[in-house]
């Protein structure tokens, strides 16, 4: 049974072996993650060529995505210890028993600013006193060394790209990585500022994602979604930055924002945490996942589950089987564009949603889509329609094949063959021997063309085989 929704896995100490991502790809995973706030950049490249020697091997499509940590504030300690105990109430000097890693920040903490430590561990309220800056600690324990600052309400005026991130950008350039994804991403801004630098050191163009995390990303998440090639659904810092319980409603609201706008959506952070530990998911965690897949999100990721995890693959495929037995379940809810003016990759995914739903006896309905597509562009529409059907992305090369991995439903075939030619029932057997070579079982399928094979803006045929 082929999942549509898609899955990503972090790597890390866990799973950096070739015999584990092996059997994390043949578990389910679609894309590695690559979290660049750790390890060298020569660790990654090795990563990255162990991940496609293996996919090679298995004669599979596997893409990878690097995250960028973008301009993330840590709480540097500058005591011998390393740590320090606090109690509430105790103060601590900034520039003397602790700083920022952004120490420009100082200029824009005003009196009585909440500061977040450590995703919530730790609370701090700024006081200004004779020129100097005392954080006061409104929680017991022991804090550590270099752990995450976060300023609600408080919009910093700091780079989008830090110089850590322009080597993570150079390194997903040189081993063509398919996906960056920027952290903090506030405005469309940091997109294009990140899309320039990409072309200015790259013919290589991986796709972009801009990570939702903060309140200002929140304000505006349109002009976000329509700068970046997809979004991801950064739970972690989005559930320190806003009130937690708003986290849910601003999940449901970006992956339908995306969908509308025909971007993919990645729903990501603790969705089966408690699997870094035990075999067993919680319920609730197996209800989350359920309910991205009833959202409808392309992807659903794992991040320490399997980075640093005690059972990885065991992870992998529970996330898959939550998957296959609810990504149907409710009722189907295809996207209406009623009111506005259509592209014709829009015109044929209306086209199709309309064809698959035909009153037809079971013998007859229709088990896949197979759409011949230069850019991907009209496979990726159709996806945004959201037809519950595997779609079988028939393009000229790996990278665009790559590059559809995020997508939901999409799977990509290569046929390089036949470039100018017309697509023949000849032609279209081919690629069906093809696609069957793989592991793709089906009995009908609807696919579409154009008259000929790699002329851009030329699908213009529906066949039913």
């Amino acid at each position: 049974m082929i999942k549509l929704t898609k899955i990503i896995a972090t790597i890390g100490p866990s799973c950096e072996s070739e015999e584990v991502i092996r059997d994390l790809i043949l578990a389910g995973v679609d894309i590695f993650r690559l979290n660049f706030k750790h390890n060298t950049p020569d660790w990654h490249r090795k990563v990255v060529k162990k991940i496609s020697a293996q996919a090679k091997k298995l004669n599979w499509y596997v893409a990878t995505l690097i995250d960028l940590q973008g301009p993330e504030v840590r709480l540097k300690i500058l005591t011998k210890d390393s740590q320090i105990r606090l109690s509430r109430g105790k103060k601590l000097l900034v520039g003397d028993e602790v700083d920022f890693s952004h120490p420009s920040v100082l200029k824009e903490i005003k009196n009585d600013q909440l500061i977040i430590v450590d995703d919530g561990a730790f609370l701090f309220r700024s006081l200004w006193s004779n020129g100097k800056l005392f954080l006061v600690s409104e929680r017991d324990g022991v804090l550590e060394d270099r752990k995450t600052a976060n300023f609600p309400n408080l919009d910093l005026n700091l780079s989008s790209l830090t110089e850590r991130d322009l080597e993570g950008v150079a390194l997903a350039c040189q081993e063509r990585i398919d996906f960056i994804a920027l952290s903090f991403v506030r405005s469309a801004k940091d997109i294009q500022n990140l899309k320039r630098r990409i072309r200015h050191v790259s013919q290589f163009l991986p796709k972009v994602v801009a990570k939702i995390e903060t309140e200002k990303a929140i304000k505006n998440i349109d002009e976000i979604i329509e700068s970046a090639d997809g979004v991801m659904v950064a739970r972690g810092d989005m559930g320190v930055e806003l009130p937690i319980e708003q986290v849910p409603y601003y999940q449901k609201l970006i992956i339908k924002k995306a969908k509308e706008q025909g971007r993919f959506v990645i729903t990501a952070t603790q969705m089966l945490k408690s699997m870094v530990n035990s075999t067993i998911p919680t319920r609730a965690e197996v209800s989350d996942v359920a309910n991205a897949c009833y959202d409808e999100t392309d992807v659903v990721m794992l991040s320490e589950e399997t980075a640093t995890g005690r059972y990885p693959v065991v992870t992998v495929k529970k996330m898959k089987e939550i998957i296959l037995f609810n990504e149907n379940k409710f009722p189907k809810k295809f996207k209406i564009t009623s009111g506005k003016i259509l592209e014709k990759e829009e015109i044929i995914a209306e086209n199709v949603v309309s064809i698959i739903n035909l009153p037809v006896e079971e013998s007859k309905k229709i088990q896949a889509i197979i759409v011949f597509t230069e850019t991907g562009k009209t496979a990726r529409v159709i996806s945004s329609f959201r037809p519950h059907l595997p779609i079988i992305a028939v393009v000229p090369d790996e990278k665009t094949a790559l590059g559809l991995m995020a997508h939901y439903g999409i799977y990509p075939i290569v046929y390089s063959e036949d470039k100018g030619k017309e697509i023949t029932l000849s032609s279209i057997n081919k690629v069906i021997r093809k696609v069957r070579s793989v592991g793709f079982v089906f009995q009908n399928a609807l696919v579409i063309h154009g008259n000929f094979w790699r002329v851009k803006g030329k699908i213009s045929v529906m066949r039913f085989y």
